[in-house]
Protein backbone atom coordinates (compact mmCIF):
# COMPACT_ATOMS: atom_id res chain seq x y z
CA UNK A 1 0.00 0.00 0.00
CA UNK A 2 1.41 3.42 -0.98
CA UNK A 3 0.24 6.69 0.53
CA UNK A 4 1.99 9.77 -0.80
CA UNK A 5 5.70 9.07 -1.07
CA UNK A 6 5.68 6.43 1.66
CA UNK A 7 4.78 2.76 1.43
CA UNK A 8 2.42 1.66 4.18
CA UNK A 9 2.03 -1.76 5.74
CA UNK A 10 -1.10 -3.88 5.65
CA UNK A 11 -0.87 -6.02 8.77
CA UNK A 12 -3.12 -9.10 9.10
CA UNK A 13 -2.13 -10.55 12.46
CA UNK A 14 -0.63 -9.65 15.85
CA UNK A 15 2.29 -11.89 14.92
CA UNK A 16 2.98 -9.79 11.84
CA UNK A 17 2.52 -6.54 13.77
CA UNK A 18 4.95 -7.66 16.49
CA UNK A 19 7.51 -8.67 13.87
CA UNK A 20 7.35 -5.28 12.12
CA UNK A 21 7.62 -3.47 15.44
CA UNK A 22 10.73 -5.42 16.48
CA UNK A 23 12.23 -5.13 12.99
CA UNK A 24 11.72 -1.37 12.88
CA UNK A 25 13.18 -0.82 16.35
CA UNK A 26 16.21 -3.03 15.67
CA UNK A 27 16.91 -1.57 12.21
CA UNK A 28 16.26 2.16 12.69
CA UNK A 29 17.83 3.82 15.71
CA UNK A 30 15.50 6.79 15.54
CA UNK A 31 12.40 4.59 15.85
CA UNK A 32 10.62 5.02 19.18
CA UNK A 33 8.81 2.22 21.02
CA UNK A 34 6.67 4.83 22.77
CA UNK A 35 5.30 5.93 19.40
CA UNK A 36 4.31 2.35 18.51
CA UNK A 37 2.13 1.50 21.51
CA UNK A 38 -1.62 1.08 21.17
CA UNK A 39 -4.53 -0.60 22.94
CA UNK A 40 -5.95 -2.37 19.89
CA UNK A 41 -4.56 -4.09 16.81
CA UNK A 42 -5.94 -1.35 14.55
CA UNK A 43 -4.38 1.35 16.70
CA UNK A 44 -0.99 -0.40 16.78
CA UNK A 45 -0.96 -0.77 12.99
CA UNK A 46 -1.89 2.90 12.63
CA UNK A 47 0.93 3.94 14.97
CA UNK A 48 3.37 1.66 13.12
CA UNK A 49 2.59 3.27 9.77
CA UNK A 50 2.70 6.77 11.26
CA UNK A 51 6.14 6.09 12.73
CA UNK A 52 7.34 4.62 9.45
CA UNK A 53 6.03 7.64 7.52
CA UNK A 54 7.71 10.01 9.97
CA UNK A 55 11.06 8.22 9.68
CA UNK A 56 10.93 8.26 5.87
CA UNK A 57 10.08 11.98 5.79
CA UNK A 58 12.99 12.72 8.13
CA UNK A 59 15.29 10.62 5.90
CA UNK A 60 15.93 8.22 8.78
CA UNK A 61 14.54 5.28 6.77
CA UNK A 62 14.52 4.55 3.01
CA UNK A 63 11.28 5.01 1.08
CA UNK A 64 11.14 1.31 0.26
CA UNK A 65 11.63 0.23 3.88
CA UNK A 66 8.07 -1.17 4.05
CA UNK A 67 8.94 -3.51 1.18
CA UNK A 68 12.07 -4.58 3.03
CA UNK A 69 10.01 -5.27 6.16
CA UNK A 70 7.47 -7.34 4.23
CA UNK A 71 10.24 -9.40 2.62
CA UNK A 72 11.82 -10.04 6.00
CA UNK A 73 8.49 -11.18 7.45
CA UNK A 74 7.81 -13.41 4.46
CA UNK A 75 11.14 -15.13 5.10
CA UNK A 76 9.86 -16.18 8.54
CA UNK A 77 6.81 -17.92 7.05
CA UNK A 78 6.64 -21.63 6.41
CA UNK A 79 7.96 -22.31 2.87
CA UNK A 80 5.25 -22.99 0.28
CA UNK A 81 6.81 -26.40 -0.41
CA UNK A 82 5.28 -27.66 2.85
CA UNK A 83 1.82 -27.13 1.35
CA UNK A 84 2.41 -28.99 -1.91
CA UNK A 85 0.79 -32.17 -0.63
CA UNK A 86 -2.50 -30.26 -0.70
CA UNK A 87 -2.91 -30.81 -4.43
CA UNK A 88 -5.62 -28.65 -5.99
CA UNK A 89 -6.29 -31.50 -8.41
CA UNK A 90 -7.47 -33.53 -5.41
CA UNK A 91 -10.89 -31.94 -5.01
CA UNK A 92 -11.89 -34.15 -2.10
CA UNK A 93 -8.76 -33.29 -0.10
CA UNK A 94 -9.00 -29.53 -0.70
CA UNK A 95 -12.69 -29.45 0.18
CA UNK A 96 -12.15 -31.42 3.38
CA UNK A 97 -9.28 -29.21 4.62
CA UNK A 98 -11.23 -26.05 3.83
CA UNK A 99 -14.32 -27.31 5.66
CA UNK A 100 -12.32 -28.69 8.60
CA UNK A 101 -10.42 -25.46 9.21
CA UNK A 102 -13.50 -23.31 8.67
CA UNK A 103 -15.36 -25.42 11.23
CA UNK A 104 -12.62 -25.03 13.81
CA UNK A 105 -12.43 -21.26 13.43
CA UNK A 106 -16.19 -21.09 14.02
CA UNK A 107 -15.68 -23.12 17.18
CA UNK A 108 -13.15 -20.52 18.30
CA UNK A 109 -15.78 -17.78 18.00
CA UNK A 110 -18.28 -19.86 19.96
CA UNK A 111 -15.73 -20.61 22.68
CA UNK A 112 -14.77 -16.96 22.97
CA UNK A 113 -18.41 -15.99 23.40
CA UNK A 114 -18.77 -18.57 26.16
CA UNK A 115 -15.50 -17.62 27.80
CA UNK A 116 -14.00 -21.06 27.13
CA UNK A 117 -10.25 -21.42 26.57
CA UNK A 118 -9.12 -24.50 24.65
CA UNK A 119 -5.65 -25.89 24.12
CA UNK A 120 -6.05 -26.18 20.37
CA UNK A 121 -3.35 -24.81 18.09
CA UNK A 122 -5.76 -24.76 15.13
CA UNK A 123 -7.24 -21.71 16.85
CA UNK A 124 -4.04 -19.84 15.95
CA UNK A 125 -5.05 -19.83 12.28
CA UNK A 126 -6.85 -16.87 10.77
CA UNK A 127 -10.62 -17.16 10.95
CA UNK A 128 -10.99 -14.29 8.47
CA UNK A 129 -9.71 -16.57 5.69
CA UNK A 130 -13.04 -18.42 5.73
CA UNK A 131 -15.38 -15.45 5.96
CA UNK A 132 -16.47 -15.81 2.31
CA UNK A 133 -18.32 -18.80 0.84
CA UNK A 134 -16.51 -20.46 -2.07
CA UNK A 135 -17.75 -22.50 -5.02
CA UNK A 136 -14.48 -23.86 -6.41
CA UNK A 137 -11.36 -25.68 -5.26
CA UNK A 138 -8.88 -22.98 -6.29
CA UNK A 139 -10.45 -20.33 -4.05
CA UNK A 140 -10.72 -22.78 -1.16
CA UNK A 141 -7.02 -23.63 -1.44
CA UNK A 142 -6.14 -19.91 -1.35
CA UNK A 143 -8.24 -19.58 1.82
CA UNK A 144 -6.34 -22.45 3.42
CA UNK A 145 -2.98 -20.82 2.67
CA UNK A 146 -4.21 -17.47 3.98
CA UNK A 147 -5.44 -19.11 7.17
CA UNK A 148 -1.86 -20.21 7.87
CA UNK A 149 0.03 -17.17 6.63
CA UNK A 150 -2.32 -14.54 8.08
CA UNK A 151 -2.79 -16.22 11.46
CA UNK A 152 -0.91 -16.21 14.76
CA UNK A 153 0.87 -19.57 14.33
CA UNK A 154 4.61 -19.31 13.78
CA UNK A 155 6.43 -21.44 11.21
CA UNK A 156 6.98 -24.39 13.57
CA UNK A 157 3.37 -24.33 14.74
CA UNK A 158 2.21 -24.17 11.11
CA UNK A 159 4.32 -27.22 10.29
CA UNK A 160 2.91 -29.11 13.28
CA UNK A 161 -0.65 -28.25 12.21
CA UNK A 162 0.02 -29.46 8.67
CA UNK A 163 1.41 -32.73 10.03
CA UNK A 164 -1.74 -33.15 12.13
CA UNK A 165 -3.92 -32.50 9.08
CA UNK A 166 -1.97 -35.10 7.10
CA UNK A 167 -2.59 -37.68 9.82
CA UNK A 168 -6.30 -36.90 9.97
CA UNK A 169 -6.59 -37.08 6.20
CA UNK A 170 -4.95 -40.51 6.04
CA UNK A 171 -7.73 -41.90 8.25
CA UNK A 172 -10.35 -40.40 5.93
CA UNK A 173 -9.08 -40.84 2.39
CA UNK A 174 -9.11 -44.65 2.34
CA UNK A 175 -12.81 -44.79 3.20
CA UNK A 176 -14.27 -44.33 -0.29
CA UNK A 177 -17.74 -45.76 0.37
CA UNK A 178 -19.56 -42.51 -0.35
CA UNK A 179 -17.26 -41.63 -3.27
CA UNK A 180 -17.84 -44.98 -4.96
CA UNK A 181 -21.58 -44.92 -4.33
CA UNK A 182 -22.22 -41.56 -5.96
CA UNK A 183 -22.68 -42.26 -9.66
CA UNK A 184 -20.86 -40.44 -12.44
CA UNK A 185 -23.03 -38.12 -14.53
CA UNK A 186 -26.07 -38.47 -12.27
CA UNK A 187 -26.96 -34.96 -11.01
CA UNK A 188 -30.37 -36.19 -9.85
CA UNK A 189 -28.70 -38.57 -7.41
CA UNK A 190 -26.31 -35.89 -6.16
CA UNK A 191 -29.18 -33.47 -5.53
CA UNK A 192 -31.20 -36.20 -3.79
CA UNK A 193 -28.24 -37.19 -1.57
CA UNK A 194 -27.69 -33.58 -0.51
CA UNK A 195 -31.37 -33.20 0.31
CA UNK A 196 -31.29 -36.47 2.29
CA UNK A 197 -28.45 -35.20 4.49
CA UNK A 198 -30.32 -31.95 5.16
CA UNK A 199 -33.38 -33.87 6.31
CA UNK A 200 -31.59 -35.84 9.04
CA UNK A 201 -33.21 -34.47 12.21
CA UNK A 202 -31.65 -36.73 14.84
CA UNK A 203 -27.91 -36.19 15.29
CA UNK A 204 -27.49 -34.37 11.95
CA UNK A 205 -24.05 -34.20 10.38
CA UNK A 206 -22.23 -30.88 10.27
CA UNK A 207 -22.99 -29.18 6.96
CA UNK A 208 -19.93 -28.65 4.74
CA UNK A 209 -21.29 -25.63 2.84
CA UNK A 210 -24.39 -24.59 0.92
CA UNK A 211 -23.88 -25.74 -2.69
CA UNK A 212 -25.13 -23.65 -5.61
CA UNK A 213 -25.05 -26.30 -8.34
CA UNK A 214 -25.56 -30.05 -8.71
CA UNK A 215 -21.83 -30.60 -9.16
CA UNK A 216 -21.21 -28.72 -5.93
CA UNK A 217 -23.90 -30.81 -4.24
CA UNK A 218 -21.94 -33.95 -5.04
CA UNK A 219 -18.77 -32.41 -3.60
CA UNK A 220 -20.67 -31.12 -0.55
CA UNK A 221 -22.14 -34.57 0.16
CA UNK A 222 -18.65 -36.11 0.15
CA UNK A 223 -17.22 -33.31 2.30
CA UNK A 224 -20.09 -33.54 4.79
CA UNK A 225 -19.48 -37.27 5.23
CA UNK A 226 -15.70 -36.76 5.46
CA UNK A 227 -16.15 -34.15 8.20
CA UNK A 228 -17.76 -36.64 10.56
CA UNK A 229 -15.29 -37.91 13.16
CA UNK A 230 -17.64 -40.68 14.32
CA UNK A 231 -16.82 -43.66 12.10
CA UNK A 232 -19.83 -45.71 13.22
CA UNK A 233 -22.23 -42.80 12.80
CA UNK A 234 -20.79 -42.10 9.34
CA UNK A 235 -21.21 -45.73 8.25
CA UNK A 236 -24.81 -45.82 9.54
CA UNK A 237 -25.77 -42.63 7.67
CA UNK A 238 -24.26 -43.91 4.41
CA UNK A 239 -25.99 -47.28 4.78
CA UNK A 240 -29.39 -45.70 5.42
CA UNK A 241 -28.91 -43.26 2.56
CA UNK A 242 -28.02 -46.04 0.12
CA UNK A 243 -31.07 -48.07 1.16
CA UNK A 244 -33.36 -45.05 0.84
CA UNK A 245 -32.01 -44.37 -2.66
CA UNK A 246 -32.52 -48.01 -3.69
CA UNK A 247 -36.10 -47.89 -2.45
CA UNK A 248 -36.69 -44.67 -4.37
CA UNK A 249 -35.32 -46.20 -7.59
CA UNK A 250 -37.42 -49.33 -7.08
CA UNK A 251 -40.59 -47.30 -6.65
CA UNK A 252 -39.80 -45.30 -9.77
CA UNK A 253 -39.06 -48.46 -11.76
CA UNK A 254 -42.24 -50.11 -10.56
CA UNK A 255 -44.22 -47.12 -11.88
CA UNK A 256 -46.97 -47.56 -9.38
CA UNK A 257 -46.85 -51.37 -9.26
CA UNK A 258 -47.06 -53.07 -5.88
CA UNK A 259 -45.48 -56.39 -4.87
CA UNK A 260 -47.83 -59.35 -4.26
CA UNK A 261 -47.18 -62.80 -2.88
CA UNK A 262 -48.85 -65.86 -4.44
CA UNK A 263 -48.51 -69.57 -3.65
CA UNK A 264 -48.14 -72.28 -6.30
CA UNK A 265 -46.92 -75.84 -6.64
CA UNK A 266 -43.40 -76.60 -7.75
CA UNK A 267 -44.75 -78.04 -11.00
CA UNK A 268 -46.70 -74.86 -11.74
CA UNK A 269 -43.63 -72.74 -10.93
CA UNK A 270 -41.50 -74.79 -13.33
CA UNK A 271 -44.08 -74.37 -16.12
CA UNK A 272 -44.24 -70.62 -15.40
CA UNK A 273 -40.46 -70.38 -15.64
CA UNK A 274 -40.53 -72.26 -18.98
CA UNK A 275 -43.20 -69.94 -20.40
CA UNK A 276 -41.29 -66.84 -19.24
CA UNK A 277 -38.10 -68.17 -20.82
CA UNK A 278 -39.84 -68.82 -24.12
CA UNK A 279 -41.24 -65.29 -24.19
CA UNK A 280 -37.98 -63.79 -22.88
CA UNK A 281 -39.89 -62.26 -20.00
CA UNK A 282 -39.45 -61.92 -16.27
CA UNK A 283 -41.75 -63.96 -14.03
CA UNK A 284 -43.92 -60.97 -13.06
CA UNK A 285 -44.16 -59.90 -16.72
CA UNK A 286 -45.22 -63.42 -17.71
CA UNK A 287 -47.96 -63.51 -15.08
CA UNK A 288 -49.31 -60.12 -16.23
CA UNK A 289 -49.19 -61.33 -19.83
CA UNK A 290 -51.21 -64.46 -19.03
CA UNK A 291 -53.78 -62.56 -16.97
CA UNK A 292 -54.29 -59.91 -19.64
CA UNK A 293 -54.68 -62.50 -22.41
CA UNK A 294 -57.10 -64.60 -20.37
CA UNK A 295 -59.14 -61.50 -19.57
CA UNK A 296 -59.28 -60.53 -23.23
CA UNK A 297 -60.37 -64.06 -24.20
CA UNK A 298 -63.13 -63.94 -21.61
CA UNK A 299 -64.36 -60.62 -22.96
CA UNK A 300 -64.36 -62.03 -26.50
CA UNK A 301 -66.33 -65.09 -25.40
CA UNK A 302 -68.90 -62.91 -23.70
Amino acid sequence: MIKGDTEFLEVRSERECAFYTDYLLSSIRSASLKNLRGDTHTERVKKLNEELDNLVKRNRAPKNFATQMRSAFKATQLPSSYFRWIDKKDERLCNWIWCYLKSHTKKREANQEQGVIQENTFLLLSEKAFSTERDNVSDRLVDVLNAFYDGEADAQQQQDLLDELKTKWQSIRFNETIVQWLEDNNPAQWAWAWSYLQNITQRPLEQAWIPTSNTEKKAAVIATIDLSDNVDRKALVIDKMKKAWSQKKFREKSSGKKPYSISMTLNTKQKLNALAEEKNMKINEMIEYLVRNEYKRRDSDE
